[in-house]
């Protein structure tokens, strides 16, 4: 039988856990400009959206013109990005960076029921939702 622990055991077992700092850690500065720094994937594009007759999230890649090739399509971010991975649609980092960062904003939009425009912004606030 497992002894049941109280908040205070919890909250005193997470202060142990603490992550601690190097003192000769390395900081490195983010940054990223698109203009620069942007690269085109050799395996193509992806488009992204909401099946509006499945409501399932979908990736489909592209090679030119936005004929897509091969659709993933999955319930949740995660279960996509790592089958695009597995399958080896793009070994890109950033592109698969990119695709966990749309697909999180095509869920969050799908779960509010708000619409989902691949790279703009979501709008949370002036929405109107999609019935």
């Amino acid at each position: 039988m497992f002894e049941r622990k109280s908040v205070d055991d919890y909250m005193n077992l997470l202060k142990q856990h603490q992550p601690t700092t190097k003192q000769e850690c390395k900081v490195i500065k983010a940054r990223y400009d698109p203009i620069k720094d942007w690269r085109m994937d050799k395996a193509g594009y992806f488009l992204i959206r909401i099946n509006p007759k499945t409501n399932k999230l979908e990736v489909g890649l592209c090679k030119k013109n936005n004929v897509v090739e091969v659709i993933v399509e999955g319930d949740n971010p995660e279960d996509i990005y790592n089958t695009v991975v597995r399958e080896k649609i793009t070994t890109d980092p950033t592109h698969i960076g990119y695709l966990g960062k749309e697909l999180q904003k095509a869920f969050i939009a799908r779960e509010l029921k708000i619409p989902y425009v691949q790279d703009d912004a979501l709008d949370v606030y002036g929405f109107k939702k999609i019935k």
